[in-house]
């Protein structure tokens, strides 16, 4: 029999292996995304992903409750807000995705929690000293590293990652106000539920046929982000996000392992650093926040 002692020493490794496994799902996920370039519009692989994925968080569903789930909601408009931000993110890093190096793109997309931490400073009140200031321009630097601004190694088409991110923030800003009233369950429901019409926008007039090869990897993309939002949501139950969050770096890692033997893809130098100095700088600002709101409680 497991001894309390035991079972509380064992959920930070709990925690830890979860973070892991989900960073290893989402960059399945964009490596798949990135052999379909080519294959389809990016728009059109965002609907179908959609629609499978609102299918698998229903039949999940009805595994976990032996009933049709009925996601009741008292906040229908903060769904559609937050899946308005959350698709122009999608259809963004899905389009990126099919443009770029996986391993760029994957770096840029670390810049997000430094576009939340500003949105939340900006309008939602929150204060922020010369510490997290200092930390959030340390994240710009490690962005301009990347992106090497005024040289011939600037890809413009990096910015779309850049948007992404920022749509991002916006959609994790209004997740945290949701998740105040709403289940995860019901929180991603009504994404999925409200992103298809917007998804279905762009495709109009434009549908291409779906091999069934295709059609197998856009559901394996679907399944491995359920998947991965899953183990996350798992992980920050068994810890705390200050202590998970260095493991997202792991994602650049993962990521580089298959787009070298998928692609050929290397991780060059600048990459490499501008990516360490942005998620050391989100790391320090997240403890940062997370010392405020001890404060605060206290």
């Amino acid at each position: 029999m497991t001894s309390p002692t035991h079972s509380t020493q064992s959920a930070p490794m709990q925690a830890t292996m979860l973070m892991l496994m989900s960073m290893l799902c989402f960059s399945a996920m964009n490596i798949a995304i990135r052999t379909l370039a080519g294959e389809l519009p990016s728009t059109q692989i965002v609907l179908l992903r959609n629609v499978f994925s609102l299918f698998i968080v229903v039949v999940w569903q009805v595994m976990l409750t032996l009933q049709l789930p009925r996601f009741k909601t008292q906040r229908p408009f903060g769904h559609f807000w937050r899946a308005t931000a959350g698709i122009c993110a999608m259809e963004a890093w899905f389009y990126s995705l099919t443009l770029l190096p996986v391993n760029l793109a994957t770096a840029l997309s670390f810049t997000t929690p430094i576009f939340a931490s500003i949105i939340a400073i900006a309008f939602l009140g929150e204060r922020a000293g010369i510490r997290r200031w200092c930390a959030i321009m340390a994240g710009f630097i490690g962005m301009l590293i990347i992106l090497r601004p005024g040289t011939e190694n600037m890809d413009p088409r990096a910015l779309f990652v850049i948007f992404s991110s920022t749509m991002m923030a916006i959609a994790g800003t209004l997740v945290k106000s949701l998740t105040r009233t709403e289940p995860p369950e019901t929180i991603v429901f009504y994404m999925a539920l409200f992103m298809i019409p917007w998804s279905a926008l762009p495709v109009i007039g434009q549908w291409q046929p779906v091999g069934s090869g295709v059609f197998a990897t856009i559901f394996i993309i679907a399944l491995l982000s359920t998947i991965a939002h899953l183990f996350l949501a798992r992980a920050f139950m068994r810890a705390d996000m200050v202590m998970l969050m260095p493991f997202d770096f792991t994602r650049l890692i993962f990521t580089a392992i298959f787009a070298y033997f998928l692609f050929g893809e290397t991780l060059d130098g600048p990459t490499l650093l501008g990516s360490l100095i942005i998620v050391a700088s989100t790391v320090y600002i997240a403890q940062r926040e997370a010392k405020a709101r001890k404060k605060q409680g206290g």
